[in-house]
């Protein structure tokens, strides 16, 4: 098992390794991988990224206490993955084009003609809040998985799960990330697929077996509010869907968008990705409910998957779900550390410092900042502050409140302002946190009314101020032309 394992983690550093040799010396080289992916790669990237160590830990987990409710997400990600690669993808990939956008605050600061920055500083600064906390998670679900499967310590699993990442993301940048994610996101598919449908079909005796022995356990498990209801239940139904439509707003998602080599790679893209959510969202959901039936008690729910795959696999295939669940984990971890590291050392730091730096300047600059951000995102997993399902859920409330709104508003409407824009990412971070904070996430899930907030918010400012900038924006054309 230990060996079979071992042997992906080679294969994965490989790959990472050997795409530093594929990708130019430029910034855009670096943090796009020179713009010129397929939709293989785009789409199976883009669904890796998302799709990251919750699904093995965390939504396994909450499916095992749950039960099939959890497959509220379902719809919700369906409606988020078409709002995303069929309203923002298209749109976005050329605009990020034609402005010469490295990133999402880099496209908001050109597309507001922002000349102080105000914007792209902003965005840089609520990437690296949420991102911190994101990355937090995926350690933490690292740490499970290690400790769960081979018993090595939780804190120096994650410890080394870090160091590995930001290894080979180091080296390669943006292309490393890509392909190792394409590499990743392949072994995930195949596990999701295959294992449910193999405990299902041969060792629980076929679904309608499956779903009468959960019944017999607990109706809840197949109950569509979880075991709630009224009000309540109503809530718990449209937090779960509304999950998926926060996907406009990751920026780690879409800037796959940006790397993209065309249009007919988003369109053929877009099939992939909806074969692709379908698959793993309902294999997570699946692999809570057999570990229910197959470890009826456990203390920690998002150990279940870990836990059934030391009790009851051949030790080969114990090693091939490892890397699974790490793949997982990783991809998505190389993804946010990448953005994260981009908005720090390319979008803040350019910004405040008015500099413009050499092309092995910027690349330096970059990996230290990887480095610091690792050791920051590490040392909050060993907090162990929350389970991994609560970090995510929190962290894609606020990027998605925050980012999605104004995203779609700039892609679709000439009236946002700047001061729209800037007030309208604000409102999306304060609901998100204060949400949380006031205990109201048992009510409705905070990406609701955050993103409603933000919605609201960037209208009317935008309505109020859209005068003023347009004086002000004349004045500016005018001194230009003068000059």
């Amino acid at each position: 098992m230990i060996a079979v394992f071992i042997g992906y983690l080679i294969l994965v550093f490989f790959v990472g390794f050997a795409a530093q040799r594929f990708i130019s010396k430029s910034e855009e080289g670096y943090y796009l991988g020179d713009r010129n992916f397929g939709p293989v790669a785009t789409a199976i990237s883009a669904g890796a990224s998302d799709t990251s160590g919750w699904i093995f830990i965390g939504a396994a987990g909450y499916s095992y206490v749950a039960g099939i409710s959890t497959m509220w997400m379902l719809p919700g990600f369906i409606a988020g993955y078409l709002l995303n690669w069929f309203v923002v993808a298209p749109r976005f990939r050329r605009s990020g084009k034609e402005l010469g956008a490295l990133s999402l605050p880099d496209y908001f600061s050109k597309r507001f003609h922002d000349p102080k920055n105000s914007l792209k500083i902003l965005a840089a600064a609520i990437i690296a809040i949420f991102f911190i906390a994101y990355m937090a998670s995926q350690l933490t679900a690292a740490g499970k998985a290690l400790n769960a499967i081979i018993e090595f310590d939780y804190n120096w699993g994650l410890v080394l799960s870090a160091a590995f990442v930001i290894g080979y993301s180091i080296f390669g940048g943006y292309r490393s990330v890509v392909w190792t994610d394409v590499t990743q996101g392949l072994i995930m598919m195949a596990v999701l697929v295959i294992f449910p449908l193999y405990m299902i079909l041969f060792q629980l005796g076929g679904f309608r077996e499956f779903f009468t022995t959960l019944e017999m356990i607990d109706p809840v498990l197949l109950s569509a509010g979880g075991g709630t209801s009224g009000a309540v239940g109503f809530g718990v139904i449209l937090g779960l869907i509304g999950f998926g439509l926060g996907e406009p707003g990751q920026p780690h998602i879409i800037q796959r968008f940006l790397s993209a080599k065309d249009d007919q790679t988003i369109r053929q893209g877009s099939v992939i990705a909806m074969v692709w959510v379908i698959i793993v969202m309902t294999g997570s959901n699946l692999l809570g409910l057999i570990g229910r039936i197959l470890v009826p008690v456990i203390d920690d729910p998002e150990y279940i998957f870990p836990q059934v795959t030391m009790d009851i696999m051949h030790p080969i295939i114990a090693g091939i779900v490892i890397g699974a669940i790490f793949a997982a984990i990783q991809s998505t971890f190389s993804s946010q550390l990448m953005v994260a590291t981009q908005s720090i050392a390319s979008d803040l730091l350019k910004s405040i410092t008015k500099k413009e730096y050499t092309s092995k300047q910027n690349v330096t600059i970059s990996r230290i900042t990887m480095i610091l951000l690792g050791v920051l995102s590490t040392g909050l997993a060993l907090m162990n502050l929350k389970a991994v399902f609560d970090l995510v859920l929190y962290a894609w409330a606020g990027l998605a409140a925050s980012f999605g709104p104004l995203l779609i508003f700039s892609l679709y409407s000439n009236k946002v302002t700047r001061q729209g824009a800037f007030w309208g990412m604000i409102t999306g971070s304060v609901v998100t946190i204060v949400w949380i904070n006031a205990s109201l996430s048992s009510y409705i899930y905070e990406i609701i009314p955050g993103m409603l907030s933000a919605a609201i918010v960037i209208y009317f400012v935008s309505k109020a101020t859209a005068e003023k900038e347009t004086q002000l924006k004349n004045v500016h054309d005018l001194k230009e032309d003068i000059t």
